[in-house]
């Protein structure tokens, strides 16, 4: 839950014109709003920008002209390949505030026996606007057969509450069933072809 600190940089400047030249020397543009202030156009270097979010921070500290701005990523536009970020869109947020978040579940281990359900790839999550977790972690080598992790089993960081009800299933450990296939006769009951002139045909024709 560590708070990456962005170093941006105030854009007198807006346009796509503007936003293009950016690009090219190695810049993303962005813009900060939210909480009553005006909004500011920002841009920020890509090779910062792009660990963050690749690392799943969403809650960042963004830091220009003396200040420093809570705020979470709101929106990442990506070009076509999604191997560049085009656009940046930060939402300031009020340290003692809560909010809901999805925070993906990250499997730790691997099954030893059966096989593994995996119901909730993600979990609604109330918590400090300042303490998003980046992922939440379970453990499934200890697992056996008819084991399952709900929503009340996982740990939460202190402070983070989930909103789904605590009997949801995240995960569930199953025997294997053997699987009869059947392959069917696709030649009973077929009629075997006459290549040739037709039953029918009058010899003399």
């Amino acid at each position: 839950m560590a708070t990456e600190v962005l170093a941006v940089e105030r854009r007198t400047q807006i346009g796509t014109s503007h936003s293009r030249r950016l690009r090219l020397e190695g810049k993303v543009p962005a813009n900060l709003y939210g909480l009553g202030k005006d909004p500011v156009a920002l841009s920020v270097a890509s090779d910062v920008i792009t660990p963050a979010v690749m690392a799943g921070h969403r809650v960042i500290d963004v830091e220009f002209d003396g200040t420093v701005d809570k705020a979470m990523i709101r929106e990442v536009q990506w070009d076509t390949f999604l191997t560049h970020i085009l656009h940046v869109d930060l939402q300031r947020i009020d340290a003692n505030a809560r909010i809901d978040v999805d925070v993906a579940i990250h499997l730790r281990g691997t099954a030893n026996e059966g096989v593994l359900d995996f119901h909730l790839h993600s979990v609604e999550l109330n918590c400090p606007a300042y303490a998003v977790p980046d992922q939440i972690d379970v453990r499934i080598g200890t697992l056996h057969i008819g084991d399952q992790v709900t929503v009340a089993d996982l740990v939460l960081p202190e402070g983070v509450t989930c909103n789904l009800p605590a009997d949801s299933v995240v995960v569930r450990l199953h025997e294997a069933k053997d699987v009869e296939i059947v392959q069917e006769d696709v030649g009973a009951g077929v009629e075997p072809e006459l290549i040739g002139r037709a039953a029918d045909e009058d010899e003399d024709a």
